[in-house]
């Protein structure tokens, strides 16, 4: 009996020292590691605070940054059932357990009429880890220093709370905006510390869920993708040309380059781009040539992984 016992705890010993040398960097070895716990304090949530009350490191490993995924969701034009009910299939539920590891962060920022630099990030919290199999490691419960039924019920903490601010972010009434400021919410949080998207975390996804028609005093899509035989836009001109728009006394082109983010920065960083179709996008014309416009703007700042993913049409 007594050596049975010593099996078993040589076992587990070996089972838990195998997993943590899989672990990606800074994965805590259990969510209460001695070096790097995870921080599960926390508070009743409150839908009328931001990040309904928590603080913005919940569920997270206290010493260590693993990943952060960075959702810009544009609410500037009404959408409808379909294009929220797509938005929440893509970036909430299911979905974002399975396209997201274990303790990395996850953060969404609203795109409305503030500019970027007042605008606060909704909601942010790390992704707690299932406890059952799947395609990441360190999924699964660690039965060297786990328990199985407290790692699923801090998973289910975590799934109410991104649950019901899935319900807020996606149901609250927005004002349909004056203006869209896709490329300055996107120069924003790959730039300002403040948004906690740097280079600190090993890997990193940007993710743009927008109709991209940028639209500002400076420069407009709506007017460079209009021909002039057309009422409403239906084909984008070159991005050659966008550059050489003028912006007040000098051009988009320096407008860009001021801002733009430096190429060390770009560094472990991947942009997927959720492409919402409004009815006039769906035109073959527009619709291509929109993409090809922020497929130029990433070569030309430097961004090589990226991936733009379109909504089927649904009229």
């Amino acid at each position: 009996m007594f050596r049975k016992l010593l099996y078993l705890i040589f076992f587990l010993f070996i089972n838990s020292f195998v997993n943590a040398k899989d672990f990606p960097a800074g994965h805590p070895e259990c969510w209460k590691d001695k070096k790097n716990p995870v921080d599960t304090n926390f508070e009743p949530f409150d839908l009328t605070k931001n990040n309904l009350g928590q603080h913005k490191n919940i569920f997270c490993p206290i010493n260590s940054k693993i990943g952060h995924k960075f959702f810009l969701v544009d609410f500037t034009s009404p959408l409808a059932k379909a294009q929220v009910d797509w938005i929440s299939g893509r970036i909430f539920k299911d979905s974002l357990v399975k396209d997201t590891p274990p303790y990395h962060k996850v953060s969404y920022m609203i795109v409305d009429d503030t500019a970027p630099q007042s605008q606060e990030i909704a909601y942010s919290q790390c992704r707690f880890k299932t406890g059952n199999k799947s395609k990441f490691i360190g999924e699964e419960t660690n039965p060297g220093c786990e328990g199985h039924k407290q790692i699923t019920a801090n998973f289910s903490a975590w799934l109410d709370l991104n649950s019901k601010f899935e319900n807020k972010f996606l149901h609250t009434n927005y004002k349909e905006a004056k203006r869209t400021l896709i490329f300055e919410y996107l120069f924003h949080v790959l730039r300002e510390s403040g948004t906690d998207f740097t280079q600190e975390y090993p890997t990193r996804e940007l993710v743009i869920v927008s109709d991209l028609m940028q639209h500002s005093k400076r420069f407009s899509f709506y007017s460079h993708c209009k021909t002039n035989l057309s009422s409403v836009p239906n084909k984008c001109r070159s991005f050659e040309s966008l550059l050489k728009k003028k912006v007040g006394s000098s051009t988009v082109k320096t407008y860009i380059d001021d801002r733009k983010p430096k190429k060390e920065t770009l560094k472990n960083l991947k942009i997927t781009i959720l492409y919402i179709n409004h009815d006039y996008e769906t035109r073959d014309g527009l619709s291509s040539s929109l993409v090809g416009l922020w497929e130029d703007l990433f070569k030309y700042i430097g961004i090589k992984n990226y991936e733009i993913v379109k909504q089927l049409d649904i009229q």
